[in-house]
């Protein structure tokens, strides 16, 4: 739905408006929730969300793209993850 050329247009229309540095990253199996404590939580007491992605990879990736956000702009690091597809995460696409 929040894809490039998703149900909700409102994304890929106001994409275009936004300037600075900028990545479009889709996550395959994951939910609106699955970049919050939710997941984990959910599994931790039982809980069966009906998610494709278990809490632990949606955190493990949530983690590693936002440390190398973190590590591009604070540290002028180059962060080949946020450059291209990794084999290390292939759910996610750019």
């Amino acid at each position: 739905m929040h894809s490039p050329g998703g149900k909700d247009g409102s994304w890929s229309r106001d994409w275009k408006e936004l300037t600075g540095w900028k990545r479009w990253l889709v996550v395959t199996g994951a939910e609106h929730a699955s970049f919050t404590d939710v997941p984990l939580l959910a599994e931790q007491i039982g809980l069966d969300l009906g998610f494709a992605m278990t809490g632990a990879r949606s955190v493990e990736i949530t983690r590693a793209y936002v440390a190398a956000f973190f590590a591009r702009h604070l540290t002028g690091k180059p962060q080949p993850l946020l450059d291209k597809p990794s084999a290390h995460y292939p759910e996610v696409t750019s």
